[in-house]
This record gives C-alpha cells, sequence and structure tokens, in this order.
C-alpha cells in the first residue's frame, strides 16, 4: 500500500510474527547487556556499584512492559477515535518543559521536566505520536489530496509547530527525525512532488540559518569537520569514540573488557554506548547488530507494505522508519559520520523516556503485525 510498492497482501489467518517478536525481545535483552558492561566503569568512577546504571534502567523497564503492552493490545481503531486528544496532549506536553519550577534545563536545553522521583523528555513520545496521527489522518483525507496539496496544510501546520517547540527547547537533532519521520510519511501516503519541493524551499534556508545563529552548533559542526579544532572540548567524546571502535579489531576485547569506556568516552551509557560495542564486541559484533536489526526492520517493513489498509501500511511503515532513522543518526555519528547529536541509541542507551518511546513504537508495530482474524470484533 506504500508509495510505489507492492507485495502480495497477508491473508486473513496469516500468523502471528512471531520472528518479529523474537527479533524485539533479543533487541531488548542485548541492548540491556550492552549497557550494563559500558557503564560499568562510569558508575565506579562516579562511587557508585558497578550495576548501577543498569538498575536504574531495569526500574523504567515495567512501565516500559506496561506501555508496550497497552500499544500492542489496544485496538488501533480505538487510538483513532480519540486522535485528537491524544495528539492535542501530545502538543501541550512539549511546553511543559516551559514551566518554571516543572522544566529542568540541562546544558542550555530545557527538554525535560521535574517529575520529583525522575525527570520525563516529552520529545520522545512526541515522535511516535506524530507518525500515528500523520497516518490517521492522510488516510482520513485521501480523497481530498487527490485532488489537491490544500488538505495537506493543515497537518503539516500540527507537524511543523510541535518541530519548532521541540527546536525551541534546544534539540534540533530531535526536532529534525521528528520532521523526517512525518515527511516519510506525506511521501508514502502519495503527496505530490511540489508538496516536497515546497518543504525544502522553506527547511533548508532555515536549518542553515538554525545552525550559523547557534554558537554550540557552529563548534559541533567545527569538530565534525576538523576533530583537531577542539581535541579536549566538542572533539573529546568523538576522538575517543573512534579510538574505542577502531581498537575493537575483528572479534573485540570481550564483553565488560573495554577500557576506552572508563574514561575517554564521557557519558558512555548514553548516546555513545554503540561505541563501547564496537570496542568489546568488534567487528563481527557489529556485523551482528546490524543483521539484528537489518531482520528487525524487514518483518515490519514486510507487514507495512502487505497492508491493503492505508492507515496500517502507512503507520507500520512510518515506525519502523522512525527507528531506522535514530539508529542510523546515532551509529553515523559514533563513527564520526556525522556530528555529534542527542539522539540515542534504540534499546540500549540509558534513559528511561527514551525507553519509553522505543517501547510506544515497538508495541505498535506488534500490534499491527496481530492477524487479520484477531482483530475481528475489536476494530468496529
Amino acid at each position: 500500500m506504500a508509495r510505489g510498492f507492492a507485495v502480495e497482501p497477508m491473508s486473513q489467518d496469516s500468523p502471528r510474527d512471531s520472528l518479529l517478536l523474537a527479533s524485539l525481545f533479543l533487541l531488548a535483552g542485548t541492548g540491556l547487556a550492552a549497557l550494563w558492561s559500558a557503564s560499568s566503569g562510569y558508575a565506579l568512577s562516579l562511587g557508585k556499584a558497578p550495576s548501577w546504571f543498569f538498575m536504574r534502567q531495569l526500574r523504567y523497564f515495567l512501565p516500559a512492559l506496561v506501555l508496550f503492552g497497552a500499544c500492542a493490545l489496544v485496538p488501533l481503531e480505538t487510538l483513532r477515535s480519540r486522535m485528537g486528544l491524544i495528539t492535542l496532549a501530545g502538543l501541550g506536553s512539549l511546553l511543559l518543559p516551559f514551566i518554571p519550577g516543572l522544566g529542568e534545563n540541562r546544558n542550555g536545553a530545557t527538554r525535560w521536566i521535574d517529575l520529583g522521583v525522575t525527570t520525563f523528555q516529552p520529545s520522545e513520545l512526541w515522535k511516535p505520536i506524530i507518525v500515528l496521527y500523520l497516518a490517521h489522518i492522510l488516510d482520513r483525507k485521501r480523497k481530498e489530496i487527490e485532488e489537491g496539496t490544500g488538505a495537506l496544510i493543515p497537518p503539516f501546520l500540527l507537524v511543523s509547530a510541535g518541530c519548532l517547540i521541540v527546536f525551541l527547547q534546544n534539540d534540533l537533532s530531535t526536532a529534525a527525525i521528528a520532521a523526517l519521520a512525518a515527511t516519510v510519511i506525506f511521501w508514502v501516503s502519495g503527496a505530490p512532488l511540489t508538496f516536497f519541493a515546497g518543504i525544502i524551499a522553506v527547511a533548508a534556508p532555515l536549518g542553515v540559518l538554525s545552525i550559523l545563529t547557534s554558537d554550540f552548533r557552529l563548534r559541533r559542526i567545527l569538530a565534525f569537520l576538523y576533530p583537531a579544532y577542539e581535541p579536549h572540548g566538542q572533539s573529546y567524546q568523538i576522538l575517543g569514540s573512534l579510538r574505542a571502535v577502531a581498537s575493537g579489531g575483528l572479534a573485540g576485547k570481550g564483553l565488560g573488557l573495554g577500557t576506552h569506556k572508563l574514561g575517554s568516552i564521557p557519558e558512555v551509557q548514553s548516546d555513545f554506548i554503540f561505541a563501547a560495542w564496537a570496542e568489546e564486541m568488534g567487528f563481527l559484533g557489529v556485523l551482528a547488530f546490524a543483521a539484528l536489526w537489518a531482520f528487525f526492520a524487514w518483518r515490519c517493513y514486510r507487514r507495512a507494505l502487505a497492508e491493503e489498509d492505508g492507515f496500517r501500511s502507512w503507520l507500520g511503515f512510518g515506525l519502523i522508519t522512525l527507528l531506522l532513522l535514530e539508529v542510523l543518526v546515532n551509529v553515523a555519528m559514533v563513527a564520526g559520520a556525522i556530528p555529534a547529536t542527542g539522539i540515542a541509541l534504540p534499546f540500549f542507551s540509558a534513559g528511561g523516556t527514551s525507553l519509553l518511546g522505543t517501547a510506544a513504537v515497538a508495541g505498535l508495530l506488534v500490534n499491527l503485525s496481530r492477524p487479520a482474524a484477531a482483530r475481528v470484533g475489536h476494530n468496529v
């Protein structure tokens, strides 16, 4: 059903995709093992137990599992019937970090709200919400879209408003990921090329302007183009990451035996966890990581492209593309192929809100993989 693609539709008694579920749980388990190994040395340097980051991540797994189960089991038509409320709630939550006393500022960014026992980053849940919203609204407006681009303007403005708020939180990378995922939904839904030409004409100069007007982003670009520019500043983390990746060799040093994670990669348990994985598991481990993600993505795209219903097809296509964008951006950053960003590695990086966002996406993908017969009586 996605634009330009066609595969044989799934039969009505098509079994639940157990291979998708198996690859999903294998990714989650591998991510936890990688987090335990990568974070133990840094936890010790903070005077905490080696398993501190690992145990903290485990505490987030219970709410993540609840959210995963809800997204996997709640009928999609139920979500569609409340799509306006869900979207407005998601958009409104993006404003919460700006409320004095509630929002929390870290390193010049205002992305979090303080819940007392923990913090929460609303933009992580905004990303799957915007994919769900666009798949819903573009399916409803399909006939209007075929008659012209006017029907695309309201959803485009809503997406733009969300991305603008995230950008004002000083989180350009998350805003860019959300915008790219939204663009994919517009594309597979059949939006005309003139629509994308207009987006590029507006987005390109705004993107350049956002970099040129920010000293922090300019320094990151300079550190990317010329790593020796600030070897003990902006370039320090990426240079440590590159050394860690290069030292892994063919088979790696062994899980838990990496050394670069101990000091040359600050906050290695977060955005740069893949560097620790590459050092300890080597080139073969990197290939295994890529193969696992490729298999999971193939199962998701296969299901999405086989759907005859536009909403389900576009939703599945957009959700797995969202996850892959995050994976590709994170790995490219660790490898020094793009400037440093704040995009976490799904299932691997430490962070409660990131885990919740990934759980929501994974749950919806599993929901979409349910056999058609299991949906009879629910989606009415």
